[in-house]
């Protein structure tokens, strides 16, 4: 076979592959998009109508602040003595920790139950994004005063809703503490279309001072000719990665680890590509 046509299919085969590839990391992509935002829950049974039912609905994640804005409804199941979910049937409240100051909401008889917003205060660091990952331990329980006016836990389930954050990935796990008192441990972090976003996002910043790099050396040593305009592709190129790191989704604050890892490294790198085109054009002159 003939080096021509040798050459020829290594040049499909090549193309083929790189299609190929692009492909399988679009529907990658898609693929994960598509599954992300879900709320995972621990499963509880279909309660009773002794059991308080609190509906939880995450509303807002801010992970600069590291809050998570949820909703809770309180509701029983049939047969319920305290409310239907429509309004209250008897004085009870409903207590939620782990917010700015424990939160405790009564209602009275007659009252119309109403969402109660909070937001939970959880540990975790946004600097390591796209890899952040915040949790958080709640005590989430109904209550009622008794003839001394003590408050006293009443037997409560927590369950989450189906609806969750876009580019979050959400798991509630109640665990019982005592009689009417439950823990609800909640972690978020990341979902894998919003890592994968990333991920492509700053292997193409990647991509970029590497063609920079190359072109100024294939010009230093002078198998292209100096052409001055690329020194304006070149500057583009180095004013471009600034909004290219803050498009980044959930705008990683300026110190994350890409920013030691990449960003630095990125910038640095287009720099001396600029550096080695300019001793090419001095020593060589314009085109």
């Amino acid at each position: 076979m003939s080096t021509p046509v040798r050459s020829r299919r290594r040049s499909v085969l090549w193309i083929v592959g790189s299609v190929l590839a692009f492909v399988a990391l679009y529907v990658t992509v898609v693929a994960l998009y598509a599954g992300s935002g879900d709320v995972v829950g621990s499963g509880a049974e279909e309660p009773s109508g002794d059991t308080v039912v609190l509906s939880l609905t995450p509303e807002k994640m801010d992970a600069t602040t590291n809050r998570l804005a949820v909703s809770v409804v309180p509701t029983q199941g049939e047969g319920g003595t305290f409310t239907e979910g429509l309004q209250a049937l008897r004085p009870f409240g409903v207590l939620v920790s782990a917010v700015a100051g424990s939160k405790a909401t009564k209602y009275d008889v007659g009252d119309l139950i109403s969402p109660i917003d909070v937001s939970l205060v959880m540990d975790g660091q946004i600097e390591t994004w796209p890899f952040d990952r915040y949790t958080v331990r709640s005590i989430m329980t109904a209550i009622e005063d008794d003839a001394d006016g003590d408050s006293t836990s009443l037997p409560t389930v927590v369950q989450p809703s189906k609806r969750g954050i876009p580019g979050w990935d959400i798991a509630v796990v109640e665990t019982p503490l005592g009689p009417g008192i439950n823990a609800v441990d909640v972690t978020v972090s990341r979902s894998g279309s919003t890592i994968a976003f990333g991920i492509v996002l700053l292997s193409l910043m990647v991509v970029i001072p590497a063609l920079v790099v190359v072109v100024a050396i294939i010009v230093l040593r002078g198998r292209r000719k100096v052409e001055v305009t690329v020194m304006g592709w070149m500057g583009a190129m180095l004013f471009a990665t600034i909004p290219l790191r803050n498009f980044l989704p959930g705008s990683p604050p300026i110190g994350s680890w890409i920013d030691y890892l990449i960003v630095l490294w990125v910038l640095a790198a287009l720099v001396a590509g600029l550096v080695i085109f300019v001793v090419a054009w001095v020593r060589r002159g314009p085109a």
